[in-house]
């Protein structure tokens, strides 16, 4: 009988304890996780940010479509991962590059919640979603699209988007409202990224370099925020039309056809922003559109310098306030620089004593390529007092598609050709382009003996070389554009970062 009392009375001490320590646990706990009907500890678990996320791994070279996506066991496609994923998931991508010929299907539609991450950090220099495929669009009717964000979409971010087609478009975003991020558009035959419908996104830190037609689009009754990116040797920069608004602040156009261009009834407010370089206008707005420059309640601090032909262009009934905007070249049309103060006529070579530029931001440490073509769009109706050049798209567009025609034929990608070693001891043995017929040079950056090892299997001539104080592989030296093109495309094939230098 003792022992029984005995045993008892530890069971007693023992479930005291046991609700003191689960009391402690829930008092420590924070009271928005104290739900009803749910173990403690289990609630906890379900509030960790990095534990209720699903992400789904893919890794072009490595991965396996029939694997299950965890780290450990990726799948080889971002179209696998789209049909698994559940709402709400990132897809995380390894480095490499993601095209028909490592199984893709395009166009890639994103939806569901979804976020594609690839390598902020360095804008998705070496993870490469390249392609093409037909998107027919509730409001711009049939596109040949890389990638299409429809509704609830979260983000992509980290990846460099090529779309070779030449009427291709990067991204397409239909009525979404997405962040897109850290990334890097190049060589898209059409626009790098388009929003259309009634979209919101976030367009933030990219890097748009040689894109044919547009680097940003944006038309419909879409309403964006355009912040801290590089629009570099580019069609236009950016094209607001029919209904559209931006916000572009603390942007830098460099060496585009135009800066920006605004047509229709689109409006744009331009904040911080560096335009210079531009093949013709800095900035040009034609037909109803509005821009604002900088007002009397906030300046503008925009600077304009060195485009050649004008530096803002106004050919619309519309006054722009530029209150604190600077420009160094020549104005047309109705311009307000100063408070009180309404100018009608052109300006001409004003602000010409400006500080010097800052540091440019943004830039990408690897372009890659530094060679450019000069985009031609579509001729269309032009107003009686704006010369070149026409706008991008007809105010009455409707659903018909913005077509640019390149300027030749080496806008395209020119996939068959090989490249013609170029040794720097210049072997008799080993074939060369007498030094003063090189126009191209390809370097390559590679990390590691793997990655240098890669490069030398299809190049056995690639020999260390120094730029701009940076160590690279040369891997050809070209007369032939086309030729260079070829050895560059080989070497992004392999997921590695390259510089064409003409």
């Amino acid at each position: 009988m003792e022992i029984s009392d005995r045993a008892q009375a530890n069971k007693l001490k023992l479930r005291r304890a046991t609700i003191l320590l689960s009391m402690t646990l829930i008092a420590a706990l924070p009271y928005n996780i104290l739900l009803p009907n749910v173990p403690v500890m289990a609630q906890a678990i379900a509030q960790s940010p990095t534990l209720s996320k699903n992400t789904v791994y893919v890794n072009s070279q490595t991965g396996d479509d029939s694997q299950t996506g965890k780290k450990t066991s990726p799948l080889q496609t971002i179209t696998q991962a789209l049909a698994i994923a559940k709402p709400g998931s990132i897809i995380q991508l390894a480095p490499g590059t993601y095209s028909q010929e490592t199984g893709e299907t395009f166009p890639i539609v994103i939806e569901d919640k979804i976020a594609i991450q690839g390598d902020p950090r360095n804008q998705g220099y070496k993870t490469i979603i390249r392609g093409d495929g037909y998107f027919v669009s509730p409001t711009g009717a049939g596109q040949n699209v890389a990638i299409v964000v429809l509704k609830n979409t979260v983000s992509i971010t980290g990846v460099t988007v090529t779309n070779n087609h030449s009427r291709g478009h990067g991204i397409w975003v239909e009525s979404a409202s997405p962040k897109i991020a850290n990334n890097t558009f190049t060589r898209n035959g059409n626009t790098g990224v388009s929003l259309n419908g009634n979209s919101s996104p976030i367009i933030e830190d990219n890097y748009f370099y040689n894109n044919s037609g547009n680097g940003l689009l944006i038309y419909g009754t879409s309403q964006v925020e355009v912040v801290k990116n590089t629009f570099e040797q580019t069609g236009f920069g950016i094209s607001l039309v029919q209904n559209s608004q931006a916000k572009i602040t603390d942007n830098l156009f460099d060496g585009n056809r135009i800066g920006i261009i605004l047509e229709g009834n689109a409006q744009g407010t331009l904040r911080n922003n560096e335009i210079i370089n531009s093949q013709e206008s800095g900035l040009t707005a034609i037909a109803q559109s509005r821009v604002d420059l900088g007002s009397d309640d906030e300046s503008g601090n925009n600077v304009f310098r060195s485009n050649k032909k004008l530096d803002i262009q106004n050919a619309t009934n519309n006054e722009i306030l530029a209150v604190g905007t600077q420009v160094q070249g020549d104005t047309k049309g109705n311009i307000n620089f100063e408070r009180g103060t309404f100018q009608t006529t052109e300006k001409t070579n004003t602000f010409r004593d400006l500080p010097p530029l800052p540091t440019r931001r943004n830039v990408v440490s690897r372009p890659l390529s530094t060679a450019t073509t000069t985009p031609v769009t579509t001729p269309d109706p032009t107003p009686a007092n704006l010369p070149a050049p026409p706008p991008v798209i007809a105010s009455n567009m409707g659903n018909k598609e913005l077509v640019f025609t390149p300027f030749s034929s080496n806008a395209r990608m020119i996939l068959d050709l090989e490249p013609v070693p170029y040794p720097p001891d210049a072997s008799p043995s080993v074939a060369y382009i007498p030094p003063a017929q090189v126009k191209y040079k390809v370097l390559v950056e590679v990390l590691n003996n793997i990655e240098e090892n890669e490069v030398r299997s299809l190049y056995p001539g690639a020999f260390k070389t120094i730029y701009q104080g940076e160590p690279w592989l040369q891997v050809g030296a070209f007369s032939n554009f086309d030729k260079a093109k070829r050895a560059e495309q080989n070497l992004i094939n392999l997921g590695l970062g390259t510089y064409l230098i003409d």
